[in-house]
């Protein structure tokens, strides 16, 4: 059913895998044109070079860090070159760090903390900032940003990384209020989501707390996708958990 995407224009960063990847397939399947961006720049290529060649002219891909203001900046240009417009931004961008469920806060580098705290915090606020200046955002457009779970409570052995996510969560629920009428800016907070990161973490610490309730990708792209449609159009600032209530 692609009613409410065809022609549309999405932007989609931190693609390359898991539930970025997800996204941007259910968006592709529903007639939306999509720009992927993700620092892996060749697992996005390999993605666009499988898919139909009709399909390949409406799915843009680029390898662009996130970090970088600049990088952002530059790429919703060349989106909006390449597309003509664009409807809606949506950020999956993000890290759990080397070391998240094995170091108190007080065993935490300041390596470490740099390294969450510019992925996590800086790369929110260079979306956020670049996406809703006036004039990049279509009137209506919709910025989704993806934080966690832990956006909203502690992390045992998590402090900085919990505490990024609730600084992007403050900076989406701020910027909804700064943009007026013009464009919807929400939060999705996924809790353990079955991703290549998610078994990696598991993998990497023996101890590492397994949580009992584990969601797949597509349930945080459904969830994604209702926001960046015309369906989601009252909603606005909000954050929507999708951890099975693992937060409750």
């Amino acid at each position: 059913m692609m009613s409410s995407f065809a022609d549309r224009v999405i932007v989609v960063a931190g693609s390359a895998s898991g539930m970025g990847l997800a996204t941007s397939k259910t968006l592709i399947s529903k007639g939306a044109k999509v720009a992927m961006c993700d620092l892996n720049g060749k697992g996005l290529e390999n993605f666009r070079n499988e898919l139909d060649p009709e399909i390949q002219s409406r799915v843009l891909v680029k390898s662009v860090d996130v970090i970088s203001r600049q990088g952002v900046e530059s790429f919703l240009a060349e989106t909006m070159a390449h597309f003509g417009k664009i409807d809606g931004v949506v950020n999956f961008a993000g890290t759990g760090g080397h070391e998240l469920g094995t170091q108190s806060i007080w065993e935490t580098s300041d390596e470490e903390f740099q390294f969450i705290v510019d992925l996590n915090i800086r790369g929110a606020f260079n979306f956020l900032a670049e996406s809703l200046k006036p004039g990049v955002l279509t009137d209506g457009g919709s910025f989704v940003h993806v934080g966690s779970m832990f956006s909203t409570q502690g992390f045992l052995r998590g402090a900085v990384f919990a505490g990024s996510k609730h600084a992007s969560l403050g900076m989406v629920r701020s910027a909804a209020k700064e943009v007026g009428g013009r464009a919807r800016v929400n939060c999705v907070l996924p809790g353990a989501i079955d991703t290549p990161m998610h078994r990696a973490n598991l993998e990497r610490v023996q101890d590492f707390p397994a949580p009992t309730l584990v969601g797949g990708a597509q349930e945080v792209a459904d969830v994604t996708v209702f926001l960046l449609s015309d369906k989601s159009t009252f909603v606005n600032g909000a954050a929507w958990s999708v951890d099975g209530g693992a937060g409750l």
